[in-house]
């Protein structure tokens, strides 16, 4: 039986692509180094922020990636996130799951200070349970161990929940974590990428995801979806 959703953050729960490519880019110019693109920032999320400071730095300033995330850090945990929207429908799909009595939760790659920031600002109204993000020590996803933390804090197993992402990486934690999956492709990664990672089932929209979850079956799938409930 479904008891609980476990939500990735940057690209699934709200888009933050617009504010991590601001912030990348007025950490590139304190550290005297060219912007990237907003696709470029697009294909370098998702890893976790120290992945996506390796992949923003120019070749030859690479050997400096330490002193450069800890400035990337600084500068994104007092970001003041006002390009980041959350998704259309969204709203009325976590009502929904929650009028259903599922437990909702974040699981991200992003670093847990700037995760808090979400937490008590734009994620307040929509009722997570836990907000889970990177922290020193912790490995990040696609490794299961924020998502066992999480498990363990909603007080369900692996088989009681469903891991919800827009990224390769969240295909693999569900797998390594003994999770369902669905993928969501309003986010940062593309269907083709999706499937490669080995994504089955998939929503295009969040009342997509909010009829898959609660019986509605309209999401669309690579082959036969998995029973959700």
């Amino acid at each position: 039986m479904l008891k609980a959703v476990l939500f990735d953050l940057d690209g699934t729960v709200l888009d933050t692509l617009p504010d991590l490519n601001a912030c990348m880019n007025e950490a590139l110019r304190q550290f005297g180094c060219p912007p990237v693109t907003m696709e470029q920032s697009r294909a370098f999320v998702g890893h976790g922020g120290k992945q996506y400071a390796v992949q923003a730095l120019p070749p030859e300033r690479k050997g400096e990636i330490d002193a450069f995330y800890a400035l990337y850090k600084g500068i994104h945990v007092h970001w003041q996130n006002t390009r980041t929207k959350p998704f259309p429908q969204e709203g009325e799909c976590l009502a929904a799951l929650r009028a259903a009595g599922l437990k909702l939760a974040v699981v991200t790659n992003k670093s847990q200070g700037a995760a808090d920031v979400l937490a008590g600002t734009l994620l307040k109204e929509y009722g997570f349970a836990a907000v889970i993000g990177n922290r020193d020590g912790v490995p990040v996803k696609p490794d299961p161990a924020t998502t066992f933390e999480t498990l363990r804090i909603l007080g369900v197993s692996p088989a009681e929940a469903v891991f919800v992402g827009d990224g390769d990486t969240d295909v693999q934690t569900a797998k390594n974590a003994g999770m369902r999956c669905i993928s969501v492709l309003w986010g940062y990664r593309s269907k083709e990428q999706l499937v490669a990672a080995g994504a089955e089932t998939f929503a295009e929209n969040f009342l997509q995801l909010r009829d898959l979850l609660l019986g509605g079956g309209h999401a669309e799938s690579a082959e036969q979806p998995p029973k959700i409930h």
